[in-house]
């Protein structure tokens, strides 16, 4: 039996594997390789998409199931397939989205499909640098993708106007109809009703079957469920202190190669 034959190891992304340069560090790719060779099983448990991510996995080892899109979907990155893939629905916010994207212009609004990004924000009014963070992504109207699997809808904008945009969705009698989390300071996220990280743990738990120990490393509230699905629920330092909270352990910050930590010094 090899060292971490047992162990899978699920990281964020943003805040945790990467650091504030949205870079991974050489320590923690050579931490990975090794874990790995030992027998580990390393995925990521991301927001982002299979498209969007491998931007930023280069030469970064995945050999287990990992969750994307914040818990809509469990993906097989080698054979580049979805192993469970949740859907909004998407007929049923078409007038709520309407309504933001005439009421809030400063809020960029994606909606994220199996094969593509996109942008139903005019082009004219999308923030630069939340575009280019983004991609792949093509700009569209709501009518154009109205047909397509939607499996979360991302709002990008200041706090207190997607905190406003929250507000409105008891209006629209939506709320029953999708799970909702603030990703970060400047993105809010629609998924589908009862979808979450946490959620997609515990059928990433089924897929491997019994035996294996999970450990799962996270920074903000998206990150909550799944650190408390997991069996150990570990925070980076700049996690949020709620995060910090409901951890089992606390790590270095991301900056400071957290991954390598995890690997070297607690599992």
């Amino acid at each position: 039996m090899t060292k971490y034959e047992n162990i899978i190891l699920l990281s964020d992304m943003d805040g945790t594997l990467l650091d504030s340069n949205s870079k991974v560090s050489i320590e923690n790719k050579q931490a990975i390789s090794e874990f790995i060779a030992q027998g580990g099983h390393f995925g990521i448990a991301t927001g982002r998409s299979q498209l969007n991510a491998v931007a930023f996995l280069e030469n970064v080892e995945i050999n287990t199931p990992s969750i994307l899109y914040n818990g809509c979907a469990l993906y097989d990155f080698a054979a580049k397939k979805f192993l469970a893939l949740y859907k909004l629905p998407n007929k049923e916010l078409e007038k709520y989205l309407r309504y933001c994207l005439k009421n809030f212009e400063n809020v960029v609004i994606q909606a994220y499909c199996p094969d593509m990004n996109y942008i139903i924000t005019p082009e004219k009014s999308a923030d630069p640098r939340i575009v280019s963070d983004h991609q792949p992504c093509v700009f569209c109207r709501i009518e154009d993708i109205i047909e397509e699997p939607w499996i979360k809808i991302l709002f990008s904008g200041k706090p207190e106007d997607l905190k406003a945009l929250e507000n409105k969705i008891m209006d629209f009698e939506i709320e029953e109809k999708i799970s909702r989390v603030f990703s970060s300071e400047i993105y809010l996220e629609f998924l589908p009703p009862l979808v979450s990280k946490g959620s997609m743990v515990t059928e990433l738990r089924e897929y491997m079957g019994a035996g294996y120990k999970i450990y799962a490393v996270g920074d903000y509230n998206n990150d909550r469920e799944m650190l408390l699905a997991a069996d150990i629920g570990i925070a980076t330092r700049n996690a949020l202190q709620c995060i910090k909270d409901i951890a089992d352990m606390i790590t270095v910050s991301n900056d400071e190669s957290a991954i390598a930590d995890i690997i070297y010094h607690m599992i």
